[in-house]
């Protein structure tokens, strides 16, 4: 059962995927700086990507019977569709609370905190200001030295992102547990060192696991909570397309400001 409810899922994932084109980026803000929906745009134009990308290279190992680093991998879809779901509801809540320039400049802090979110720049600052390292140590940007002296990076938690997307399923499915949230759980276990992506990976007298539903194989329940994890790609133009649709209502809002 659990094979073939496996199969459907991933013929259904990369039947969605087969429609997606990847997009093109750029460096908006050397080009047209005022109007934030291109921002926005951009950024969509980045989170599909990851998607595409993280999509095809599990579905490669899965391919190639790599099922352990395919778990691996396509943990990050739910993290990026969840990220970019997010940030989503933030900007449509915003335009739906706030007008005129105050909308626009909310919208466009909120995008590059989600852009520039970065725990590993933040970090740095934080060892700066402890004193862990001076700026003359090594080489930065002039505009590396004022992002750490002023504190300007941040990091948009993916937990925040990951909570907001159990809510919500919680909310339509009524259940006591999110599903969505088990599957993470279990990929997790195979991102990390841990008793299932070491112990029981490697020993196979440990494969065979007795369930409600008769005996499962080990890289079956794994295969199963990966093909989960990307069937999130169903819904990934969906995302992205009411993200535009915010986007071109952040770029009316700017060119009735600057007119």
């Amino acid at each position: 059962m659990i094979k073939e409810y496996t199969e459907q899922s991933l013929k259904e994932a990369k039947a969605a995927r087969s429609e997606i084109v990847k997009k093109q980026t750029r460096f908006i803000g050397i080009e047209s700086p005022a109007d934030y929906g291109l921002y926005l745009k951009n950024y969509a134009n980045c989170l599909l990507n990851r998607q595409v990308d993280i999509f095809d290279d599990s579905v490669f190992l899965l391919d190639n019977n790599k099922i352990p680093s395919a778990c691996t991998i396509s943990r990050g879809m739910i993290e990026t569709y969840a990220f970019s779901k997010l940030l989503s509801h933030k900007i449509a809540k915003t335009l739906i609370n706030k007008k005129g320039r105050e909308s626009t400049e909310a919208c466009i802090e909120l995008i590059l905190a989600f852009t520039n979110s970065s725990r590993a720049k933040q970090s740095e600052q934080e060892k700066l200001k402890s004193g862990t390292f001076k700026l003359e140590d090594y080489h930065f940007t002039d505009q590396a030295k004022n992002r750490m002296e002023n504190m300007l990076a941040s990091s948009e938690h993916v937990m925040n992102a990951l909570r907001a997307l159990y809510k919500e399923e919680l909310s339509h499915t009524k259940a006591a547990e999110s599903g969505f949230e088990q599957a993470y759980d279990v990929l997790s276990e195979w991102v990390h060192p841990s008793q299932t992506s070491i112990f029981h990976n490697y020993v196979k007298e440990t494969h065979i696991i007795p369930t409600s539903l008769g005996d499962i194989h080990f890289l079956d329940s794994a295969k199963a909570s990966c093909v989960r994890a990307l069937h999130f790609i169903t819904d990934s133009m969906n995302i992205y397309n009411w993200t535009y649709e915010l986007a071109d209502e952040l770029s009316v809002r700017c060119n009735k400001i600057s007119e």
